[in-house]
């Protein structure tokens, strides 16, 4: 073989490069763009591989590969959205059906919804619940009237809202409606719009002086009032209402002589005094236990009081002693009988409540120069208002008319401050009120108020706030509460509550009394969420997202059912003339019943049913002696309950 045809058979012969080949060395070589940077249009920086890639984690392509992508193409959100919307509603309704089949052969839950509770949302806001019903949840209620009258109750308000509209309210005699002496009444009718010069001030002053009562029958309605309405002794002290009330009108009635023109100049009381002194009498009567709740002569105080008030321009020249007479009369009509109306009662607190500012009450500065009883008596007046406004305002869903970022008022002193077992400040009963209602009640009003929904987690943080505020350890009723239920309730006699002592029995009325106003704010704190927990999971509430709720109300109304119970067989005849007690009792039904009705197979149902009865009962007991108690929904509810 030649050396030539031995070459030939050793030559390859290669084709030639492509294009992209040719492209792919540049690109190894660093001359050009990486494929990836050229297919985005980002400048390269043409390193291997490259800043941009590996920013966007794609070295593994650089410099010579590239993402294969499909054309673009539009995703309608809405349209998704509305979907899974959709389909939540259909799951949502299937596994309430699904759960209410199984309920009727089994307690257990049913193992596929069992199954789907551990991937429920567990977040800190609310699940994919359709945006319609929370809307319309957080509107409130709107009531219109065939003459264009029209109520409205916002999302927190509880079961005393209720009582105006039942027909128990509307079931009364022309006996049972009080129906003052004509003078009165056109004064009272007057009252806030009259002119200031409507009324002969110095008559009409001796027709209401004719009404005050005997001395030694006004000595004993003021201890009344003193004694049994104890949260109201800040608006009106045992030294105003003696020394500075009682003791000058009646030294004054048997100097002057009323028949001399001009007397009513050395008179030493107000209009506004007047309104004062009249309104603590007719409270003094209700609280008597020697007359009949809601008799005639508090009636008869309780509109001589307004008709003082419709003699002096309170709407223009306010003074302490009008806001005094207001917030008085206000809670006089949640106190239940013929007169009841929270409606009048909210209304007489918000007008008090705007003549504090008129006066200043929310300010406080050392250069007005005022003395310290002065301040003090502002003080006072100014923080026991705020907590009627504020706890009114959450019993209807309306905006209260006080805030504290519009105040700088400090608390006004407490003597009945103490120290407890660890040497830290024990509140008293009154700086305790007012310390809880400017702390959680503010917060709560904020919240549960608004126009939207909050957020759940908010509504956790407000619970751990009420419990960060926990009751002074001298009127916790609780410490002693299972020690009472081991030993059962048994009837206290009238010599056996003598012993007890005055002391003791006040103390207890005050533990009572506390322990009930903070669970009515921890019911309004948790009772949206509550309904939606039993909504969300009938068969069993406690496998819901909104648990916490369900478990804190569940709760809160089993403490104040058997602390009721218990005071009530001890202090009958006191607590039948209080008519928080009947307000916080049927809030803790109708959260047992609705327990009970919606959730039969709930864990704690049985123990709900067993309260509810306990409820009821005490309702029973006190309807003869309270008006009050009569008009409660509870027994109603139960009655349907066992058909």
């Amino acid at each position: 073989m030649s050396f030539e045809s031995k070459s030939e058979d050793n030559l390859h012969s290669f084709s030639p490069m492509s294009s992209q080949e040719k492209t792919d060395i540049r690109r190894v070589q660093g001359q050009i763009s990486c494929a990836e940077c050229r297919r985005l249009k980002l400048k390269c920086d043409k390193k291997i591989p490259c800043s941009s890639c590996v920013r966007r984690g794609f070295s593994s392509l650089c410099p010579t590969k590239s993402l294969i992508t499909a054309p673009a193409k539009r995703i309608d959100t809405a349209a998704l959205q509305k979907k899974v919307q959709a389909m939540n509603q259909h799951i949502r309704h299937l596994e309430n059906a699904l759960s209410t089949l199984h309920a009727t052969t089994s307690t257990e839950p049913h193992p596929l919804l069992a199954a789907a509770s551990g991937h429920e949302f567990r977040g800190n806001s609310f699940p994919g619940d359709t945006k319609t019903a929370e809307m319309v949840d957080s509107l409130g209620t709107l009531s219109l009237g065939k003459l264009g009258d029209a109520r409205y109750l916002g999302r927190s308000a509880g079961s005393e809202s209720l009582l105006e509209g039942s027909p128990e309210v509307l079931d009364t005699t022309d006996e049972d409606v009080f129906i003052p002496p004509d003078g009165i009444a056109q004064l009272v009718n007057s009252f806030p719009l009259a002119l200031a010069s409507t009324w002969d001030v110095e008559s009409s002053v001796k027709l209401i002086l004719t009404y005050l009562p005997e001395k030694d029958r006004a000595w004993t309605l003021a201890e009344g009032f003193l004694t049994h309405n104890f949260w109201y002794i800040t608006i009106v002290t045992r030294e105003e209402l003696f020394d500075e009330l009682l003791i000058p009108v009646y030294q004054s009635l048997s100097a002057l002589d009323t028949r001399i023109a001009g007397w009513a100049h050395a008179f030493p009381l107000s209009p506004t005094r007047l309104a004062v002194l009249f309104i603590c009498l007719a409270h003094g009567s209700l609280a008597d236990r020697n007359t009949p709740l809601y008799s005639a002569e508090s009636a008869l105080f309780f509109n001589v009081s307004r008709a003082s008030l419709s003699l002096y321009p309170v709407l223009v020249s306010p003074d302490l002693a009008s806001v005094q007479a207001l917030t008085l009369i206000g809670s006089y009509h949640g106190t239940g009988g013929p007169d009841y109306s929270i409606e009048a009662g909210w209304i007489y607190l918000t007008i008090a409540a705007k003549l504090t500012h008129s006066l200043g009450l929310h300010r406080e500065s050392p250069r007005w120069g005022l003395d310290d009883k002065t301040v003090q008596r502002r003080r006072a007046i100014f923080w026991e208002l705020y907590t009627f406004d504020g706890l009114i305002s959450l019993d209807l869903g309306r905006p209260p008319s006080l805030f504290t970022a519009h105040c700088d008022t400090p608390l006004p002193l407490d003597q009945d401050d103490g120290v407890d077992d660890q040497g830290n400040l024990d509140p008293g009963f009154h700086r305790w009120r007012m310390t809880f209602s400017k702390d959680v009640i503010t917060a709560v009003s904020r919240f549960t108020l608004s126009p939207c929904l909050p957020d759940y987690q908010a509504i956790l943080d407000l619970d751990r706030l009420v419990r960060e505020h926990p009751l002074p350890q001298k009127y916790d009723p609780l410490r002693t509460l299972s020690d009472a239920l081991e030993q059962g309730f048994t009837s206290v006699t009238d010599k056996q509550q003598e012993d007890v002592g005055y002391e003791a029995t006040l103390r207890a009325l005050k533990g009572h009394h506390l322990t009930q106003f903070r669970a009515v704010v921890v019911m309004h704190v948790h009772r949206a969420f509550f309904a939606q927990a039993l909504l969300q999971s009938p068969s069993d509430p406690l496998n819901s997202v909104y648990a916490p709720s369900f478990i804190a109300a569940y709760r809160i109304a089993s403490t104040m059912v058997h602390l009721n119970v218990r005071n009530f067989y001890k202090y009958s005849e006191v607590l039948s003339r209080y008519w928080e007690i009947w307000t916080g009792l049927l809030s803790a039904g109708i959260t047992l019943g609705l327990i009970v009705a919606r959730s039969p197979t709930c864990p704690i149902a049985a123990n709900a049913y067993t309260e509810l009865g306990l409820a009821v009962e005490l309702f029973k007991m006190g309807a003869p002696r309270s008006d009050k108690a009569k008009r409660g929904l509870v027994r109603r509810i139960y009655s349907e309950f066992r058909k």
